[in-house]
């Protein structure tokens, strides 16, 4: 019996020592890589949008430290109507950043460190976001009852300010998540995502396929003040009221918050992404959406 336990013991761990993956991508001055990502987003009630975009990745410079890598949006086209608010707003963000450079700078192993021309690019970004809101009000004249332009300002610029933009350039949308990191299947890591989520990530290597699940890891009160944050925010007129009410309305469901996400790469030779899939589920106060994405090497 104990041998067998042995047998069994040393079985798991020669799986678990094959089950791993260091991704230390190849990294060299001039070398490009375009991706296409098509999108659909499932919003509750309304028709699903469909968004195509291309986004090129450029190896700019070498340093003592690591790598710059330039990355830009050099398309993006969107189906949704000109009815949806939902859906113009998520276009006017896209299209704010379509055409600006974002420099990533990494370690020497590839791994994402920071975003090295942020105080240039936040002017650019501040200036696309004024141009984008006047563009948005005149397409719908009802967006501004609904969203005032000081509110809708603050929610466009929060997307790109400087931690969740590099959590969205570097997370489950990019071939940048898994540089410079070794992966094992079972690994768990605490992450907060672009929207400001608490999320516990998994990982599970097949080769050079590699898949990562998240889920939401908030405890009741960090949702509560993340509610709150955002009514005081969005709604400030109201935030009192719901303050007020608030464990009452979690207690009935009301304001029941979930977020889930499965991404699944294959890399290639060079450990860059030939492909990759997501599927993430996001519910807030009782109406789900599902985004799914498929990026593919042209």
């Amino acid at each position: 019996m104990k041998k067998l336990f042995l047998v069994s013991l040393a079985l798991i761990t020669m799986t678990a020592a094959q089950a791993q993956l260091k991704v230390i991508p190849t990294l060299k001055k001039g070398m490009e890589k375009v991706y296409e990502t098509k999108a659909s987003m499932t919003l509750p009630g309304q028709p699903t949008i469909n968004m195509i975009s291309d986004t090129k990745y450029t190896v700019s410079d070498a340093t003592a430290d690591g790598y710059i890598i330039d990355v830009v949006t050099t398309s993006f086209s969107s189906d949704a109507a000109k009815d949806n608010i939902t859906g113009q707003i998520m276009t006017a963000a896209q299209e704010m950043a379509k055409g600006v450079h974002i420099l990533i700078a990494t370690d020497k192993n590839g791994k994402p460190v920071k975003i090295a021309n942020y105080d240039e690019l936040s002017k650019q970004l501040n200036e696309r976001g004024k141009q984008m809101i006047i563009k948005l009000y005149e397409l719908m004249p009802e967006v501004k009852d609904a969203l005032p332009e000081e509110a809708l300002k603050e929610q466009l610029l929060e997307s790109v300010a400087e931690e969740p933009l590099f959590k969205s350039m570097t997370g489950t949308n990019s071939p940048l998540l898994l540089f410079g990191k070794t992966i094992m299947t079972g690994a768990q890591e605490e992450i907060v995502n672009e929207q400001g989520l608490n999320m516990k990530r998994m990982y599970f290597v097949n080769g050079k396929d590699v898949t990562t699940n998240a889920t939401l890891s908030m405890s009741k009160e960090q949702i509560k003040k993340l509610i709150l944050a955002q009514m005081e925010k969005m709604m400030p007129e109201q935030a009192d009221a719901i303050k007020a009410q608030i464990d009452q309305l979690m207690e009935s469901g009301m304001l029941k918050l979930d977020a889930k996400e499965t991404t699944t790469f294959k890399l290639q030779d060079d450990f860059w992404p030939k492909a990759w899939n997501t599927e993430a589920t996001n519910e807030s106060a009782g109406q789900k959406n599902v985004t799914k994405t498929t990026t593919t090497l042209k």
